[in-house]
């Protein structure tokens, strides 16, 4: 049996995907660390929540 774990993210990690139009957690990570990193508004700590995401999958 498949088990379908649901990406579930920060109010804040939320927020950088609407300002910067990302229609979705699997297209956010599908963009290089390098790219998200230099992104405006994207730090540290929503990377170290994009690697556990990344994890996930």
């Amino acid at each position: 049996m498949k088990e379908i774990i649901e990406k579930s993210i920060s109010p804040e990690l939320e927020y950088f995907m609407e300002e910067n139009e990302i229609s979705s957690v699997d297209a956010m990570l599908n963009i290089d660390n390098e790219d998200l990193l230099q992104m405006e508004g994207f730090g540290w700590r929503m990377m170290k929540e994009v690697l556990s995401l990344r994890k996930i999958q």
